[in-house]
């Protein structure tokens, strides 16, 4: 259940390009990061290249594009290299929707304690926590059942 937050800004953005970055973005998540697709809230912010800076100059004056893409992800759910994956084929997607990036465009994963964040009303770790009990119920019924069958 993560979110992404994608700030892009380039000449060759448009309705096209914004509908390609988040449907990658998410595609990425899911194959890299094994992130459920469908629960994925996504969202592409458009900055006009004169207002995004590098040090002091614009993208219009460097005539380049850049990008910030912000994945938040339950802490732990993700070792270091299915992070690093991710990042890098980001960045790549971003750089070929986008034009030639500038090297100062970023990709996050923002890892976010389970009992800190959630979707529906519940978080995470409530999440996690009511999927173990009703695995163990489960597992109770089943050993039960054999047990008055006499089955071990």
């Amino acid at each position: 259940m993560p979110t992404i937050h994608a700030l892009v800004s380039s000449p060759r953005v448009d309705a096209a390009a914004i509908g390609e970055i988040a449907r990658t973005l998410v595609s990425l998540s899911g194959r890299l990061l094994g992130k459920a697709e469908a629960v994925t809230a996504t969202v592409v912010e458009t900055i006009p290249p004169a207002q995004w800076f590098v040090g002091t100059r614009s993208l219009a004056d460097l005539d380049a594009a850049s990008f910030r893409v912000v994945i938040r992800v339950t802490q732990g759910t993700n070792d270091k290299d299915e992070k690093a994956a991710f990042v890098a084929a980001a960045s790549a997607a971003m750089a070929r929707i986008l034009g030639p990036a500038r090297p100062e465009s970023y990709v996050v994963v923002d890892e976010v304690p389970a009992d800190a964040w959630g979707w529906g009303g519940e978080t995470q770790e409530h999440r996690s926590v009511a999927a173990r009990i009703a695995r163990a119920e489960t597992e109770t019924a089943v050993f039960d059942t054999y047990r008055r069958f006499g089955i071990r």
